[in-house]
């Protein structure tokens, strides 16, 4: 079954993302008599939306991993102190 015959189709094979080698946009029919200023205006925004929101990502997934293993040390290390205090004041 064949669709989508009358579709414009926009390859980008070099597209200056840290994400993506290359990207296939399939425009709609309402939008196929747009200028091709206005297609690229808008692939150039899609593509830095993206790595934009790549890049987030990957920094708060550091972040949050960062900030467990920070909680983790200092709930290790209160404790140790805690059993300290209690171990203190038991002998004395």
């Amino acid at each position: 079954m064949v669709k989508g015959v009358n579709k414009t189709v926009i390859e980008v094979n070099d597209t200056g993302s840290k994400v993506f080698d290359r990207i296939v946009f399939y425009v709609s029919p309402t939008c196929g008599g747009l200028s091709s200023k206005s297609l690229n205006r808008a692939i150039k925004n899609f593509t830095f939306q993206i790595d934009e929101r790549a890049g987030r990502g990957y920094t708060s997934l550091r972040q949050r991993h960062l900030t467990r293993r920070r909680i983790t040390i200092a709930s290790i290390a209160s404790a140790i102190v805690a059993t300290a205090i209690i171990a203190i004041v038991l002998i004395l």
